[in-house]
C-alpha cells in the first residue's frame, strides 16, 4: 500500500476487505452492512451469538404445528430466532436459572413473541413433560465459560437421556458443543452403538460427514480423556438416535461443533 501512496483509515474505512486462509480455501468477502449480521433489533440482552442460533433451528427441520423445546434455554435466543423464522410452530423454553428465565422474558417481550413461547422453570436432567411431546430439541450446552454447569462433562449423558426421552420418533436433535464436549459425544455415541443391538446406527455414524462453516461467536472450555467418556452399558441408552450431520463452526478464538441427530425408535425399543 505505501508502494502505490495509499493511505489506510482503519478507525473508519470507505471499504473493508475479509480474507480467511487457511490450507484448502481462501475467502475474499466484502461486508454488505456496517453492523454484524448478528445485531437484532429483537433482542433485548444478548445470549448465544444470534447467527448461531438461526443456523442450528435451521437444520432442527421446524415445519408448521411442530412442537419444539430448549431444555436449557438460557437467554432464548434459540427460541427467538426460530419463532421468528417459523412463526406457526410452538416452542417452549425450560432452564434451572432464575436468572435467565427473567431475561429470557424480557427478550420475549421485547420481541412480541408471548404468544409463541412458553417458559418454565426445570432441570434440563428431569424435565416435567411427557415423552415423546416435541418435533424438535434445540440447545446450546453450556461451554463451561460464560455460563458454567458443575461437572458438565459428566451431566452430558443424562442431558442427552432426558432429551431422547421427550422427542417424538422422526424428531430431531440440535446440539452446540464446545470442542471438549464434542470430543465426549464421540465417546458417548460410539459406546452407545456398541450396547445397541442394532448395528445400523454404527454405519450411520461412519458416515456422518463433518462439515466447515464459519459462523463469529463465543468461546469454550477444556477438558480430557476419551476413555473417560466410555460408560457402562447399564448408563448409555441413545440407540434410539441416528447420527445426521456434525458441523464445524468458526466462532473466532476457537472452534464448535453443531450436532444433528434424528430418533428412528421408541427409546428403549431397539
Amino acid at each position: 500500500m505505501k508502494q502505490c501512496g495509499w493511505r489506510a483509515d482503519l478507525r473508519d474505512p470507505d471499504l473493508e476487505i475479509f480474507v480467511h486462509l487457511n490450507d484448502i480455501h481462501t475467502v475474499v468477502g466484502i461486508p454488505l452492512f456496517r453492523l454484524p449480521l448478528a445485531n437484532r433489533e429483537y433482542i433485548k440482552t444478548a445470549g448465544l451469538r444470534s447467527t448461531i442460533a438461526w443456523a442450528m433451528a435451521s437444520l432442527a427441520e421446524i415445519s408448521a404445528g411442530a412442537f419444539v423445546l430448549d431444555p436449557m434455554c438460557g437467554l432464548g435466543t434459540i427460541l427467538l430466532e426460530a419463532a421468528k423464522e417459523w412463526p406457526e410452530a410452538c416452542y417452549w423454553g425450560a432452564d434451572i436459572s432464575d436468572s435467565q428465565l427473567e431475561g429470557a422474558d424480557a427478550n420475549i417481550r421485547t420481541a412480541g413473541l408471548m404468544d409463541k413461547i412458553e417458559l418454565l422453570k426445570a432441570s434440563v436432567k428431569v424435565l416435567p413433560l411427557p415423552s415423546e411431546s416435541f418435533d424438535a430439541v434445540i440447545s446450546d450446552i453450556p461451554f463451561g465459560k460464560k455460563f458454567k454447569i458443575t461437572k458438565d462433562i459428566q451431566l452430558l449423558p443424562d442431558i442427552l437421556q432426558e432429551m431422547e426421552r421427550v422427542l417424538r420418533v422422526g424428531g430431531t436433535i440440535v446440539l452446540l458443543l464446545s470442542q471438549d464436549l464434542h470430543k465426549h459425544m464421540e465417546g458417548i455415541t460410539k459406546c452407545a452403538e456398541n450396547d445397541s443391538p442394532n448395528a445400523a446406527s454404527e454405519d450411520a455414524s461412519e458416515t456422518a460427514a463433518a462439515k466447515a462453516l464459519n459462523v463469529d461467536g463465543n468461546s469454550s472450555s477444556l477438558v480430557n480423556g476419551a476413555e473417560e467418556s466410555c460408560l457402562s452399558s447399564q448408563e448409555m441408552r441413545f440407540g434410539s438416535l441416528v447420527p445426521d450431520g456434525v458441523y464445524g463452526v468458526s466462532l473466532g478464538k476457537t472452534d464448535a461443533f453443531i450436532y444433528k441427530y434424528r430418533k428412528i425408535s421408541t427409546a428403549g425399543n431397539q
